[in-house]
């Protein structure tokens, strides 16, 4: 997409970078909505961010957004599942 917002946001997949990255997966392209998205603990400012995120909103690229999207959700949806039952395997040592 030729955005830059990985120049101004560490963490992609923290809090301001995948509310970001689900909005523009949802249907939003307005730099500055998105933007406003931004986490105040952010130290990029609000206009910095905007900057960074113009580009080319190719339909391919949007799909392959969505599907590492998906494919995150997904991956950290087993993660949690295998945590839960360590956790649990766990609890069964000390009891």
């Amino acid at each position: 997409m030729n955005i830059q917002l990985d120049n101004v946001v560490s963490d992609l997949m923290g809090k301001t970078g995948t509310a970001i990255l689900r909005n523009i997966v949802a249907g939003e392209r307005d730099p500055h909505k998105l933007a406003a998205l931004r986490d105040g603990r952010l130290h990029a400012d609000e206009a910095t961010v905007a900057r960074s995120l113009y580009g080319n909103w190719r339909e391919e690229h949007i799909f392959a957004l969505t599907q590492a999207l998906e494919h995150y959700d997904f991956l950290s949806q087993q993660i949690q599942r295998c945590n839960q039952l360590v956790e649990k395997q766990l609890e069964g040592c000390f009891n």
